[in-house]
């Protein structure tokens, strides 16, 4: 069996419905850290935010993150600027 390299990142995503664990992530960042803030910010008005994977929905209710495995750490955002330039 081959090994593999898995990176943990942290995948934020738009909660539409309170209990979405197949609402797909939108960005994927390096650090817990860098998840807060980015999840912070945006639940400063979350309807202001037209990102939408659930059927249905218009506006999230809250943003959530959670831990992923990536392959690549270059699949994830490093910075708050890196978040809003691939975003918006």
């Amino acid at each position: 069996m081959e090994k593999v390299t898995a990176y943990r990142a942290f995948g934020v995503f738009a909660d539409y419905d309170g209990n979405a664990p197949d609402t797909s992530d939108f960005v994927v960042v390096a650090s817990e850290e860098l998840a807060k803030q980015v999840t912070k910010k945006l639940n400063e008005d979350p309807r202001k935010h037209t990102i939408v994977f659930c059927d249905g929905w218009e506006h999230a209710k809250r943003f959530c993150y959670r831990p992923v495995l990536i392959a690549n750490p270059d699949e994830a955002c490093a910075s708050f600027e890196e978040v809003w330039a691939e975003t918006e």
